[in-house]
């Protein structure tokens, strides 16, 4: 008996280490040594339900590497976007302050409702500025930024898969 749940242990452990994990490791994703084209992965992704979004930006900030225009087109809208949003939140910001000083006047109600639309400014704002990448370099940067999460995101996928 004592064998029969050695044997099986051991099988189970060296199941668990054989797992079909997704490796990425600068532009190409690799699964037990090899290589998967992008429509493997998409595949991968779909099946699993993990990475979408992920997968969506690393391939947008690879062609953003490929087309100089592409990429300051993209840099140009979120530059102004970021700029206009937290133009705007730091308006409400200072705003809001005036509103709370001047609390005894009519406007003090619109406190509570100019907070939660500042930090979503903000938060745009945010978003907006790091989605620029100035360089080609930045662009591959932040793609393989992108596909290390897709690939973290699907390995823990199988994992929960093969429990």
């Amino acid at each position: 008996m004592k064998l029969l749940s050695t044997i099986a242990a051991v099988l189970i452990s060296i199941s668990a280490f054989s797992q079909d994990y997704v490796e990425y490791n600068e532009g190409t994703f690799t699964q037990n040594g090899e290589e998967l084209s992008m429509e493997q992965v998409k595949d991968l992704i779909v099946l699993h339900k993990a990475g979408r979004g992920n997968v969506r930006r690393g391939i947008n900030f690879d062609e953003m590497h490929k087309n100089p225009y592409l990429r300051g087109g993209n840099n140009t809208l979120n530059l102004v976007g970021g700029a206009a949003t937290g133009y705007v939140g730091g308006l409400m910001v200072i705003f809001s302050g005036f509103m709370v000083a001047d609390i005894t006047s009519y406007v003090w109600w619109a406190t509570p409702v100019v907070l939660p639309i500042t930090t979503v400014l903000c938060a745009g704002s945010y978003k907006a500025f790091s989605r620029v990448a100035l360089s080609p370099a930045g662009c591959l940067r932040k793609r393989d930024n992108q596909f290390n999460k897709v690939a973290d995101k699907l390995n823990e996928a199988i994992k929960a898969a093969n429990q």
